[in-house]
């Protein structure tokens, strides 16, 4: 049978989280499963597998080992040839509509670093580069997707390390051509297919003020009717920042912006937040939205930590859950042949882990030859880290899921004994033994901050400002580009270590099979 491990999303109104997909680990399965590669022969597929690498479709009711409703999937990573990315997105882009929900990303980060290599000369032409691209997007977007960010260029791809890769010249430009992308959306779009989520950046409130003034009415119905944007997407600092991104909601909440007139669906997702007290924080906030603003907002976020940590040899141990910890944890692996013999159940239990052994990972022994038909260097193949991947991905939502149900559990418990005015925070723990107190008072924090008594909720936010602090999450950037995805206690890894020995620069680590596609 089954397990979802997505029902408590929908049930107990948790904010939804959502695994931000790994291309490298869509395009594997997918292409395996139409039977357009030869990459894994039968005799790789692990023997515990009894639906073969279909059961590794997380979107898959039917089939996957662990299926999960929601996920999150980037255009910037999508074939946009809506007949190849049938084939090579097909784990996507073949799911079951009436059963999962696909948020998908438009590609701005990929834009914003250069790594897709656009004539920016012709941003505004009708034809070109940009033209292709930005209509790609779209009709990818809406043909996929049931809700999908607009096309931005985020605020930061104007600093001094990616003007050189994408033409930006200023923060300036950076709006202007995020409102020329959105005019065009406004104007293409079929209203129904994909509900468009209206990109907000932002490094500090006057930033922040500054892009939502020159891009808000998009969302608004009384000039666009059924062509307006349907919910917003938090950057920048927003995701991570409780402060700025408390203030925007206020803001979206007093400017009639949030469908509270006629109870309209309106989706908020917060980019790039892994970190285990944010999901409880975020379900805090959708249900005092829900109950004093609109029943019908749902707060969603997203991590890719699961798959980057696989590429960096590191597999999930289960997160720590007592007191004032709340982190995640993970163990490196070893690239060794010498265990590939070893028929032993794999290092974890799960719905993945249960059904491995230690061969299924270490699988490449000594004398084989790779893809490349060079001897193998490592004991792992491009499976292996799909198989890490899966494994990581089951352990990060079966741990926030248990986080976010530990806390309803304690704040209804201590909901009466909770003072704001009164806190006592400190390095351990006085209210709970399993729950953070930061996250218990950002609980109560929030019921007041949205209650409809309270005259003055700027002015509280601003009063608060020194707690709120000490709930920021890992993506606050301030001047940074590439967002910190995890905060983790055992990672002794980093990616660019790793990209430097893909690269050729550093020896002391040898390259397994298929890591350079990880980083493609």
């Amino acid at each position: 049978m089954v397990k979802d491990l997505g029902k408590n999303n929908i049930s107990s109104g948790y904010a939804v989280f959502l695994p931000a997909i790994s291309n490298f680990y869509v395009r594997k399965v997918s292409q395996h499963y139409a039977g357009t590669t030869d990459m894994f022969p039968p005799e790789r597929i692990p023997q515990g597998f009894e639906h073969g690498l279909d059961g590794l479709n997380i979107l898959d009711k039917d089939k996957g080992y662990v299926y999960y409703s929601h996920g999150l999937y980037s255009a910037g990573h999508a074939e946009l040839d809506l007949e190849k990315t049938k084939i090579e997105d097909g784990m996507i882009v073949n799911r079951n509509r009436e059963e999962t929900v696909l948020v998908g990303d438009s590609g701005g980060y990929q834009i914003g670093t250069g790594a897709w290599k656009l004539d920016w000369s012709s941003f505004y032409d009708k034809e070109g580069d940009w033209a292709k691209t930005r209509h790609g997007i779209m009709a990818w977007l809406e043909e996929y997707c049931d809700y999908s960010m607009t096309l931005d260029i985020p605020g930061w791809a104007c600093l001094p390390q990616y003007r050189d890769k994408n033409g930006i010249k200023n923060w300036d430009e950076c709006v202007d051509k995020t409102i020329f992308n959105h005019e065009y959306f406004i104007n293409n779009r079929t209203p129904g297919k994909t509900k468009f989520l209206n990109t907000l950046h932002g490094s500090n409130w006057d930033t922040s003020e500054k892009w939502y003034e020159k891009v808000k009415h998009f969302n608004d119905k009384s000039v666009y009717g059924d062509r307006a944007f349907e919910g917003y997407a938090m950057a920048g600092d927003h995701a991570g920042d409780a402060e700025l991104l408390l203030r925007r909601l206020i803001r979206l909440r007093d400017d009639g912006l949030l469908g509270q007139a006629d109870q309209s669906d309106v989706w908020i997702h917060t980019l790039g937040i892994s970190v285990l007290p944010w999901g409880a924080m975020l379900t805090a906030i959708q249900r005092q939205l829900r109950k004093h603003v609109n029943p019908n907002i749902t707060i969603s976020f997203d991590a890719a930590s699961p798959y980057i940590t696989a590429s960096k040899g590191l597999a999930y141990d289960y997160p720590d859950l007592n007191g004032n910890a709340w982190s995640y944890k993970t163990k490196k692996l070893n690239w060794r042949q010498d265990i590939s013999n070893d028929k032993q159940p794999w290092l974890y239990e799960g719905e993945i882990g249960s059904r491995l052994n230690m061969r299924d990972i270490n699988y490449m022994q000594p004398g084989m030859l790779n893809r490349n038909k060079k001897e193998a260097k490592s004991s792992w193949d491009s499976l292996s880290y799909i198989l890490i991947q899966a494994h990581n991905a089951e352990y990060h939502i079966r741990g926030m899921q248990d986080a976010i149900r530990r806390f309803d559990h304690e704040y209804e418990m201590l909901h009466d004994k909770l003072d704001i005015n009164n806190m006592n925070l400190g390095k351990t723990n006085v209210l709970s033994d399993v729950v953070p107190d930061r996250v218990l008072y950002f609980a109560k924090f929030v019921e007041k901050l949205f209650d409809p008594e309270t005259k003055d909720p700027m002015q509280m936010l601003g009063d608060f400002k020194a707690f709120l602090r000490k709930c920021e999450g890992s993506r606050v950037q301030n001047i940074s580009t590439t967002p910190d995805f995890m905060e983790f206690e055992e990672s002794n890894v980093k990616t660019e270590e790793f990209v430097e020995a893909v690269k050729g620069k550093k020896k002391e680590y040898e390259e397994p099979e298929g890591i350079a596609e990880l980083f493609g």
